[in-house]
């Protein structure tokens, strides 16, 4: 059985499990209306791509891995800046 994550903190690294070796940056979490907590994560190295996932989802091992636990050669960096778009 996959272990599962317990916590997450704005400024940590994941990476899908089955893709790219894209590193992912929680950013933010939030919680559409009628929906489970979710969390946006910003690509380290394209910070204007972003994708909201569900907080159970990153927490599946199967889906998300810790990205310090993927690779000897990961640094730590500090929290992306991200700044939702102003709607006129």
């Amino acid at each position: 059985m996959a272990g599962k994550r317990k916590d997450f903190d704005i400024g940590d690294l994941v990476r899908k499990a089955n893709s790219t070796g894209w590193i992912w940056q929680v950013a933010e979490f939030v919680t559409p209306s009628g929906h489970q907590p979710h969390a946006r994560l910003v690509r380290v190295n394209n910070p204007s791509d972003s994708r909201i996932f569900a907080i159970e989802a990153l927490k599946d091992r199967r889906l998300f891995i810790n990205a310090g636990e993927t690779s000897s050669h990961t640094r730590a960096i500090a929290p992306v800046q991200w700044d939702a778009p102003q709607h006129a």
